[in-house]
């Protein structure tokens, strides 16, 4: 015990020299700093002070620079021309500010997003705070107030009229902001077409009900095709349209009366004519209904059958004069000489057995069956 106490006052005495020691140090560079002060200039000795207070003011400057810019400053990766003089600025914190070039101020306060440039008008969707309003894409300016209104969706305008919701409700309103088409349809989030955009075309356009079926009003809001389709495509230049329900494919004219109802596999719309698919068999007509071409498919595959074997005992193989043609993933036979189909395209796989004989796939029971060159089933 008497040890570890001498130890402890040996520790104690050490520790305290070192203190000594010190603040010796410590008085005597302050005497020396001090000295070395007064003797030097005024001007040296303000410089001096001065450079002292900077560095910390400048340190908290800049650490308050990089937290306001993190928080506040712009993200240029977000910036986006609407016009040639506006461009939408991004910043840090996810919304956005309208600029006009030309004037060199900002024509907005900060909104949540600007849609881009629309094809055919001067008017885009902006938002804020949850509502949507318009802006002039040649200046910048708001046009139709978002917070003045109370527009939960917007969507760009086409032939004059822009569609809004409101309470749920869609209605139309022109660039004045007057409602044209009272607010009178459904907004349905269960429509299986996306991105329609409830546009006029050729002064019709899609509309929803409350079930997400589609059809087409006029703009005195009137339904001129009931909603019942799961897809109505834009018109092609003709005016014709393509419709689809449960996957069934079919057309519209230009006054939206059905040309060919919803129930072939595909269609499609060419400057002359259509393309129809049905049954595994795939044509086009002229928009008079003639057939002008009477055999079409989407694809063809070479076929080819055993001959026998090799010396080493390989099958060997010989390219017949058949092809397999496919319609809507599904095959057919045709003769590769002639170009004409022995079966429709109905099977899942083809393959051949022999140099006459072919075995086919059926596409639900996934039995295989042989099929002779004139198209008949064994």
């Amino acid at each position: 015990m008497k040890r570890l106490t001498q130890i402890f006052q040996a520790l104690i005495g050490v520790v305290a020299l070192m203190l000594t020691a010190i603040v010796a140090a410590g008085r005597l560079a302050w005497r020396t700093i001090r000295n070395w002060w007064k003797n030097r200039s005024k001007w040296l000795r303000r410089s001096i002070s001065t450079i002292f207070i900077l560095i910390p003011v400048g340190f908290v400057a800049l650490i308050a620079y990089a937290y306001y810019d993190s928080e506040y400053g712009r993200w240029y990766w977000k910036d986006n021309y609407l016009s040639k003089s506006v461009e939408v600025h991004g910043f840090r914190d996810y919304n956005v500010r309208v600029y006009n070039y030309r004037t060199g101020k900002y024509t907005t306060p900060k909104v949540n997003w600007v849609a881009g440039s629309p094809t055919n008008d001067s008017l885009t969707v902006y938002a804020i705070h949850g509502k949507r309003g318009y802006i002039n894409i040649k200046n910048g300016e708001i046009v139709i107030d978002a917070e003045a209104n109370d527009y939960r969706k917007a969507w760009v305008f086409s032939e004059g009229l822009a569609a809004v919701m409101r309470d749920n409700k869609i209605g139309f309103i022109n660039a004045n902001n007057e409602v044209v088409i009272p607010f009178q349809f459904d907004y349905s989030d269960g429509c299986r077409m996306y991105n329609f955009g409830y546009l006029f075309h050729n002064g019709y356009c899609i509309m929803t009900n409350a079930d997400g079926d589609l059809g087409l009003i006029d703009k005195s809001g009137n339904w001129v095709v009931e909603p019942s389709y799961d897809e109505i495509w834009s018109p092609y230049k003709s005016g014709y349209r393509v419709v689809v329900r449960d996957s069934k494919h079919g057309i519209l004219d230009s006054n939206c009366a059905v040309v060919y109802p919803a129930e072939y596999g595909y269609a499609d719309v060419l400057s002359d004519g259509f393309i129809l698919t049905n049954g595994g068999k795939k044509w086009q007509v002229d928009f008079d209904g003639n057939i002008v071409q009477p055999f079409m498919f989407d694809g063809t595959y070479y076929l080819n059958y055993p001959t026998g074997y090799n010396e080493s005992g390989d099958i060997q193989y010989a390219f017949a004069d058949y092809a397999k043609y496919e319609v809507m993933n599904r095959y057919g036979i045709m003769n590769r000489i002639t170009g004409k189909p022995i079966t429709l395209a109905l099977y899942s796989d083809i393959n051949m057995l022999s140099k006459d004989l072919f075995e086919v796939q059926d596409p639900k029971s996934y039995d295989w069956y042989v099929v002779d060159t004139n198209g008949n089933i064994d």
